[in-house]
């Protein structure tokens, strides 16, 4: 998710103490600070496009961190407003820190919440990576005319009802997707993840033998269609870069990503494709590594956002 919905879900979040939601609320400070604080890893831009994107998501979001970043807020606010309950200012602040976890998750780039034990990024694949919902509930809890008329309880209610909802579309447009494809294709994995541009449109990706089948299934109204089949790489040629740092970045940065190679004058060009992504006819992320003809790696380059975009690797 990004920063603001984190800050206005945390502000949401301080609604439960009763009290205004203001700068003159230090528990809603609190809450504020501890749904933004895990995204500081943005620091880690000082060094470059590299080390953030390699480093986003990753340790800063883990549950170990949660506590060390609710302590720091409460000593922080402690000072500021002396008059706080210690206790209560560091549970808002660990409570914020959860729901800017709980929210990462929800969406398809997810985050490394079980660091040191588990390094991979754990994602349910439910929420778009800007979820309207979420941000008018969040706004209706906080606003104080629109508060009055309903109860955070009733928000929180209506958002589980709603993660209900998700869950069941998604489970639907697996069946949509099962039932578009003949029994015979052994099928190795289906992976569905919500679309960029719809909140009842999802997107999938299909390991079969051999390739990979991207698609995007409507749920209202029924509509299914193919955007794209990858053919797998030969295993020759894969081996030839899977060591290189780029390939090792990749794989570390998207679990669902392509692999194409394609012969030029000198040599050979890699294309790296990250899956999770369709907007605009184009996956959202890419990477290119080039090679000589004797496989020695002469430039790569990851392409975030857009392929105009260079990042050196």
């Amino acid at each position: 998710m990004d920063p603001i919905t984190h800050g206005v879900v945390g502000l949401a979040m301080a609604a439960f103490t009763g009290e205004a939601v203001s700068m003159a609320n230090p528990y809603a400070i609190g809450s504020l600070l501890g749904a933004v604080i895990p995204d500081g890893d943005i620091v880690m831009q000082l060094r470059g496009d590299y080390s953030y994107l390699k480093n986003h998501r990753g340790m800063s979001h883990s549950i170990p961190f949660i506590f060390l970043y609710g302590m720091a807020i409460t000593a922080l606010l402690s000072f500021i407003y002396p008059g706080a309950s210690m206790m209560k200012l560091f549970l808002y602040a660990v409570s914020g820190c959860i729901s800017h976890l709980m929210l990462d998750i929800t969406n398809s780039y997810g985050a490394q919440v079980l660091w040191p034990f588990y390094r991979k990024k754990v994602t349910l694949d439910l929420l778009l990576v800007y979820d309207p919902l979420l941000i008018i509930l969040s706004l209706a809890i906080i606003i104080p005319n629109v508060r009055t008329k309903i109860n955070p309880i009733i928000a929180l209610i209506i958002f589980a009802v709603y993660l209900s909802v998700r869950y069941w579309m998604k489970s639907h447009a697996k069946k949509i997707i099962k039932a578009h494809f003949d029994c015979s294709d052994e099928i190795l994995f289906i992976r569905i993840l919500p679309s960029m541009v719809g909140i009842v449109r999802w997107h999938f990706v299909i390991r079969s033998q051999g390739k990979r089948i991207i698609g995007e299934v409507n749920i209202l109204p029924e509509r299914f269609r193919i955007i794209e089949v990858m053919d797998d790489l030969d295993n020759k040629l894969f081996k030839a870069v899977k060591n290189t740092n780029i390939a090792k970045f990749f794989g570390e940065f998207t679990p669902l990503f392509h692999v194409k190679c394609s012969k030029t004058k000198h040599g050979y060009e890699y294309s790296f494709t990250d899956l999770r992504y369709y907007i605009a006819k184009d996956f959202l992320h890419h990477a290119t590594a080039v090679m000589d003809e004797n496989f020695k790696l002469v430039n790569s380059v990851f392409h975030p956002y857009r392929r105009t975009r260079n990042v050196e690797i």
